[in-house]
């Protein structure tokens, strides 16, 4: 039933994205675009142009409550977007060439920056701002730059807005999480270990996309461990696997990770040594993987001499077609370094596995 609600809640939002771009003067780009320059900026950063009265009043905390607001599982406080408010009146060339933007007004504030933002509708869209308080966003593509999203953020009063936003806080997130995540798998993916890849396939009968670079540190009959070293930091993918048999594993999630982790994840020279859990700062929650029930789990790992620790995202599953219950996680090892970018990587290659009949259907 969760899940159902989910995906109607995604629809209606989709529904409501395709009823507002009607109201807008420009829509997504297209081909004709190609004479624009290339969208800049570094990742997860999010211009949000609006009169800075507004910014610094009860609409801009709404909108930081949902882009600034911190990721779960790091071991420091890191913002799912770094938002950062520009004048509309100081818009120039540079500025119009970032990423990711919003363009956030109300037709109650008659300031000179909001007449700005205006502006960017056509009298026929204001009028239907007007008559529809339904409508309170709308999406573009590469309006000012390729490879560019912006949604605009717009309503009657101030407080209209805002009851908007909080209802849609998730969905609103969540659009530009997909984009990122878009955005990084076409990095990463440039190249791939082909290799390995055939290998998880014809050995264990599941596919995961693995990026350049990535070795396949080890390879049992029921667990592989894939991962990046650099001399500043490891990435790491590792899968368990086994016959299902018992729903015990969702109900301890932790207990079921330490099983798997001090079995498979033991220092080699040093047996001793194996991964564990941190007490502190742990997320779990029921999600929709790949159409299947789990269980998602962020949290931080350490290795039991505490020489060592990190964050990581993990979920419990079943594939029902093979009778399989997997553990599947992504960590990493970055110490002084800030760790969200290095997790959101982490995700999309685990947001790449398939198994059982997806495997069979992709092929």
């Amino acid at each position: 039933m969760k899940r159902t609600l989910q995906n109607l809640k995604g629809l209606l939002f989709a529904l409501t994205l395709t009823i507002a771009v009607s109201c807008g003067s420009e829509q997504n780009g297209d081909s004709s675009k190609s004479h624009l320059p290339v969208a800049r900026g570094e990742a997860n950063a999010v211009l949000a142009v609006m009169d800075t009265t507004q910014w610094n009043g009860p609409l801009g905390e709404a909108l930081r409550d949902i882009f600034s607001d911190y990721v779960p599982g790091l071991p420091q406080d890191e913002p799912y977007f770094k938002l950062r408010n520009i004048n509309p009146l100081k818009m120039n060339n540079i500025l119009k060439t970032a990423k990711s933007m919003i363009f956030v007004s109300t037709i109650d504030n008659n300031g000179a920056q909001s007449r700005a933002m205006q502006n960017y509708f056509t009298t026929s869209s204001l009028e239907k701002i007007q008559k529809d308080t339904s409508l309170y966003r709308l999406t573009q593509k590469n309006q000012f730059a390729r490879g560019q999203e912006i949604v605009h953020l717009f309503g009657q009063t101030e407080r209209q807005l805002i009851a908007h936003l909080k209802r849609d806080k998730d969905l609103l997130r969540n659009y530009f999480l997909n984009i990122e995540n878009q955005r990084i798998n076409k990095a990463i993916f440039k190249v791939r270990e082909k290799q390995i890849e055939k290998t998880l396939r014809e050995t264990h009968g599941f596919d995961i996309q693995v990026p350049y670079g990535y070795d396949l540190a080890k390879n049992q009959r029921d667990f592989i461990w894939i991962r990046l070293l650099d001399p500043e930091y490891e990435k790491n993918i590792f899968v368990h696997y086994r016959p299902f048999n018992s729903r015990e594993p969702f109900d301890d999630v932790m207990a079921f990770r330490e099983e798997v982790t001090s079995s498979y994840m033991r220092d080699i020279q040093k047996p001793e040594i194996y991964m564990t859990l941190q007490n502190e700062n742990r997320n779990i929650r029921e999600v929709n993987f790949k159409g299947r029930y789990a269980k998602e789990t962020r949290g931080l790992w350490k290795l039991s001499d505490i020489s060592g620790g990190g964050p990581f995202v993990s979920y419990v599953f079943v594939d029902e077609s093979q009778k399989r219950l997997y553990y599947l996680e992504g960590y990493v090892y970055a110490p002084s370094k800030d760790k969200r970018e290095f997790m959101q990587e982490m995700e999309v290659i685990v947001n790449t596995f398939r198994s059982g009949e997806d495997l069979l259907n992709a092929k």
